[in-house]
């Protein structure tokens, strides 16, 4: 039997309703996918007038492993011990290094030709100082592909994990209007530390793991805790710094077990990762997981330095101090009467109180590793529905003194150092806040689809 006339007039209404809105949800992530395809392309064009990729820096030793992997020899890998990083960036790229390898599976290219040296007679090939081939005569490559046909595409394609993952934060935290979301993708595009990462020593697995975190953060404002776990997983697993966004969002969430359930899962994606490199390999595994394998840093621009510490004793303050601190700063948030972590604007600015950490005590400095800060300091206005022009003054000021280096440098250790100190200071004073931004509570709804926003 048929519905009575009149209940079909009142469903024509909410049926039309329906449509609209299905119609601009549509329309606004056709908006929000433009967006991203033009500020990737705008990333890319910077790498590019930077140069590209290059094939000395860490560029080697990280493809190395993706090569040792995509090849089935799993203990080259694991024995891989000049770069101390945990495997997981060469696992993501790997299976890409295998499918396509003559597309983007080259572990060494050719250098772009802004960085060609002048040719031999003839136009042969030339050795550069760190073993890797560069180009012939008018930089056409002799024997290596361009990096764009090599695996540093699959390093500038980091930018996309980055780029979403930032965007997801901003949705959990329902500030996702069209406005935030250009802003928010032309500041990722633009950053100098973003394409740094890329141009000057090769480390988008800081890119991926920096995304892959802000992913897990998004999934824990939306009460998600599995795959809130395996993202903070992957994370760490491809960068050691993730623990710094893992911790603030364990204190974020709201209960027992739904903190053993998102650590937990981290825990599981971080063991089932280095396993096979521990069983094949255990020395150099954890040498390179300690990350003390390089011996620590050498020289920079930091109080540090200054002062003289050098090899593994900075390289233990600079990785374990931060966390220490950390820690502490979580354990205070936690303990402190009143504040709500479960409020978007204050778990990103916890998130960046413990992200910031890594600078003060640093050894060294390089201008890819303002990258977390920047991008946390930046999201911290925009989900707390402020004007950026603070954020964007401290990430300017920072690569001044960071990437443009002030004549001293004692200035530039201390101008540092201080730096890091304020974006520390005004994730707290964020934290302090009774107006920290409207509160959104996330309820499970109904059918599965997801939670429920509640402002």
């Amino acid at each position: 039997m048929g519905a009575p006339p009149g209940r079909m007039d009142e469903d024509q209404p909410a049926r039309a309703r329906d449509g609209r809105a299905d119609r601009a949800t549509w329309a606004r992530r056709a908006v929000s996918l433009v967006l991203l395809l033009v500020a990737a392309g705008c990333y890319v064009g910077i790498v590019v007038a930077r140069s590209g990729p290059p094939p000395g820096g860490d560029t080697t030793p990280l493809t190395a492993v993706t090569s040792a992997l995509a090849d089935g020899n799993l203990r080259v890998a694991a024995s891989a011990g000049s770069l101390p990083n945990p495997p997981g960036y060469p696992l993501l790229v790997s299976p890409f290094v295998a499918a396509f390898p003559s597309a983007v599976g080259a572990p060494t290219w050719c250098t772009p030709p802004a960085r060609v040296r002048p040719p031999a007679a003839g136009g042969v090939r030339v050795s550069a100082p760190h073993g890797v081939i560069e180009c012939g005569a008018a930089g056409v490559a002799v024997a290596l592909p361009p990096w764009y046909r090599a695996q540093g595409l699959l390093g500038v394609a980091s930018w996309l994990v980055l780029a979403l993952g930032a965007l997801a934060v901003l949705r959990a935290a329902d500030a996702d209007t069209v406005g935030r979301q250009a802003g928010l993708l032309a500041f990722l595009a633009f950053l100098p530390a973003a394409s740094s990462a890329i141009v000057q020593l090769f480390h988008p697995q800081d890119v991926v793991s920096l995304g892959l975190a802000l992913a897990g953060t998004a999934q824990v404002l939306r009460r998600r805790w599995i795959l809130a776990g395996v993202l903070f997983g992957v994370a760490v697993l491809t960068k050691q710094f993730a623990l710094l966004l893992l911790l603030p969002a364990l204190v974020a969430v709201p209960d027992r077990r739904s903190r053993l359930t998102v650590a937990g899962g981290a825990a599981v994606v971080v063991a089932a990762g280095l396993l096979p490199f521990l069983v094949v390999d255990p020395r150099a595994t954890l040498e390179n997981l300690s990350g003390f394998s390089a011996g620590g840093a050498a020289a920079g621009q930091t109080v540090l330095t200054l002062a003289g510490v050098r090899g593994t004793v900075a390289s233990a303050v600079a990785r374990d101090a931060p966390l220490l601190f950390a820690a502490l700063a979580c354990m205070w948030a936690l303990r402190r009467p009143g504040l709500r972590l479960d409020r978007p604007t204050n778990l990103v600015a916890l998130a960046l109180v413990c992200a910031g950490s890594r600078l003060v005590f640093e050894s060294v400095v390089f201008p890819y590793y303002l990258l977390a800060a920047s991008v946390l300091v930046f999201l911290l206005d925009l989900v707390a529905r402020r004007s950026p022009h603070w954020s964007l003054a401290w990430c300017a000021a920072a690569a001044f003194f960071v990437a443009v280096h002030p004549g001293n440098r004692a200035v530039a250790a201390f101008g540092t150092l201080a730096l890091a100190a304020i974006v520390v200071a005004y994730g707290v004073v964020c934290l302090r806040r009774d107006d920290a931004g409207p509160e959104i509570r996330l309820v499970p709804t109904v059918g599965g689809d997801g939670p429920e926003r509640r402002t």
